[in-house]
């Protein structure tokens, strides 16, 4: 939260590799918006970078911006900033069109923060055609399409409860097709850029294995930030499976074996997934 002038009168960081002076940072957050001013543009309401996003709102009556600085994307983050904006008029009105730098008295924003603007880290769920992908995501409940195109290929999400990470509650999982998603990739940069963690299933077997470190190969070089996983399924069917340490060493990724059919399947797959986010994404939400 910026006031008039530059000055930063809030900040609250989740990222311990996002640090920067605050005062140089409000003051750079609002010399782009008087910029845009100036020139006649507008208000800025986006501003993206190749890592990180920024999202602006405004309060005429205060003359205050408000900034989140995430990699999600705006429909994700839109609305947090209107709440943001929204809860801190409220609770500090009566301060802010004659504040005079006491600090203190947004401490007790950090609350609303941690429990209401977190967004729940993304992870996306990709493998050629038979490998089980809707096997895995059927273990858990709901489904949301969030995109189909021309080609009726879908992207699908779910919102998972997670149990075991202290400051992860949520993760949302988005489904997609590999070979789609290797052909296309320019089509969804804008997803390829949201998300966290990424998880190739495959079969195990070798003619898979094969396609999909083709596909992988096309794919990787498209992600800025994203940690890529594989999940080695159909490991019930000893004959053609490879072992998940033979996987891991053949593509090089860090291998999970399963069984999309197993009766704990459910819960194993809730374990990967926590183990996955643990090494990926809880480090920073550890705020130093």
């Amino acid at each position: 939260m910026i006031s008039s002038g530059g000055v930063l009168c809030y900040s609250k960081n989740f990222f311990d590799e996002f640090t920067m002076i605050e005062e140089i940072f409000g003051g750079f957050l609002s010399a782009i918006s008087d910029f845009a001013h100036e020139i006649k543009g507008g208000q800025i309401k986006t501003l993206s970078f190749r890592n990180f996003n920024l999202f602006y709102s405004y309060s005429n009556e205060f003359d205050y911006i408000f900034v989140i600085v995430a990699d999600d994307l705006e429909r994700e983050v839109r609305p947090k900033v209107e709440l943001m904006k929204s809860e801190f008029i409220q609770r500090y009105g009566l301060y802010l069109k004659e504040w005079a730098g006491n600090y203190s008295i947004f401490n007790d924003f950090d609350e609303f923060v941690e429990k209401n603007l977190i967004i729940p880290p993304k992870i996306l769920l990709m493998g050629v055609k038979g490998v089980g992908k809707q096997t895995i995501m059927d273990l858990f409940p709901g489904e949301t399409i969030l995109e189909i195109d021309d080609d009726l290929n879908e992207i699908t999400q779910k919102l998972i409860e997670l149990s075991d990470l202290k400051d992860i509650q949520q993760c949302i999982i988005r489904k997609i097709d590999m070979e789609e998603l290797a052909y296309n990739t320019i089509r969804y940069k804008t997803l390829l850029n949201s998300v966290d963690v990424i998880i190739i299933i495959t079969n195990s077997s070798d003619s898979n294995l094969r396609e999909t470190k083709l596909l992988y190969s096309r794919i990787k070089p498209r992600v800025p930030t994203a940690d890529f996983y594989l999940i080695a399924n159909f490991q019930d069917e000893k004959d053609i499976a490879f072992e998940p340490e033979k996987i891991e060493e053949t593509l090089d990724l860090k291998t999970y074996g399963f069984s999309a059919i197993e009766n704990d399947a459910n819960k194993k797959i809730l374990f990967i997934i926590n183990e996955m986010l643990r090494a990926s994404v809880k480090k920073k939400f550890e705020v130093g």
